[in-house]
């Protein structure tokens, strides 16, 4: 199995691709992109077809999964957060890809068969060994989100 998991903010998005199971995840690509400033919203919106759409046709993930945050919502946050998550779920739609999201408070230690109290990030670090950067907090959280579709 082949999952993919994306977080988007005003100033990047990330992805963490995994593949074999959730007790022996394997990392295949992960990655930090960051988003243009130079773009208006229609270009911005066409980068993000053309961003996501490589990394969908080159990962070629069975499920995908997003973080869903809801907070001070600006014209920055919604052009760079939630069109960049539209049009993942548009493509997805278009290839025929499970797509889900998950909310940051529902990423918990039960999801993982692990006892309450589990610290995730040194978990996923256990699962995946320490990697070079980007990883940091946020990334590993992106890589919770991969194995919980597993």
């Amino acid at each position: 199995m082949v999952t993919i998991a994306f977080t988007f903010s005003t100033k990047e998005f990330e992805y963490i691709a995994l593949s074999g199971t959730n007790l022996a995840p394997v990392l295949l690509s992960k990655g930090k992109i960051p988003l243009p400033s130079d773009l208006n919203v229609p270009q911005t919106v066409a980068w993000f077809e053309t961003e996501l759409e490589l990394l969908l046709t080159s990962i070629q993930p069975e499920k995908v999964n997003y973080k869903l945050t809801v907070m001070k919502v600006t014209n920055v946050y919604v052009s760079n957060v939630f069109y960049g998550q539209a049009i993942l779920n548009l493509l997805c739609h278009k290839k025929v890809i499970e797509i889900s999201h998950v909310s940051p408070v529902s990423i918990t230690a039960a999801k993982f068969n692990q006892p309450k109290g589990t610290n995730l990030h040194v978990y996923i670090e256990e699962l995946l060994g320490k990697q070079p950067s980007p990883w940091d907090k946020g990334i590993k959280t992106t890589a919770l989100m991969a194995l919980i579709l597993m």
